[in-house]
């Protein structure tokens, strides 16, 4: 009975002691934190924000969906635009332009003659000597 009274009574006053501690030190923790932690403490408990009936009420020159409607008229302004007569084909098409970056293409000059730093040969070999087949978990 002794040998476990004082356990008993021990145990308890261990863990109020250990307790009381860490509960000043969460406290200390609380008090030096940043400022952003007590903006997000309040979001997160839902305070600051407005009520219902504490609304703004929309202005009625500034509807959402009048922008809508003034952007729909500067579509069909590009759409006739594009139809207009500066956005059709060159009238030589597709042969003049091809004509007119040919000419471009001939100022840069001879296209460089292909490496022959390897031959297909050589670079099968080196590829045969790295590939090994793979360790799996059946192979144990």
């Amino acid at each position: 009975m002794k040998n476990t009274a004082i356990p008993l009574l021990i145990v308890p006053l261990l863990l109020i002691a250990g307790c009381s501690s860490s509960y000043a030190k969460v406290r200390e923790a609380v008090n030096s934190a940043p400022a952003w932690y007590g903006e997000r403490r309040t979001e997160i408990r839902g305070e600051g924000y407005p009520e219902l009936s504490e609304l703004p009420v929309v202005d009625p020159g500034n509807v959402p969906g009048t922008a809508l409607r003034a952007r729909a008229g500067k579509g069909e302004d590009l759409v006739a635009a594009f139809a207009g007569p500066r956005a059709s084909v060159a009238v030589g098409g597709a042969e003049e332009i091809r004509a007119i970056a040919d000419s471009m293409i001939e100022g840069f000059g001879d296209i460089p003659p292909e490496s022959d730093f390897l031959t297909q040969a050589e670079v099968a070999a080196i590829r045969s000597q790295f590939n090994v087949p793979r360790v799996t978990q059946d192979d144990y």
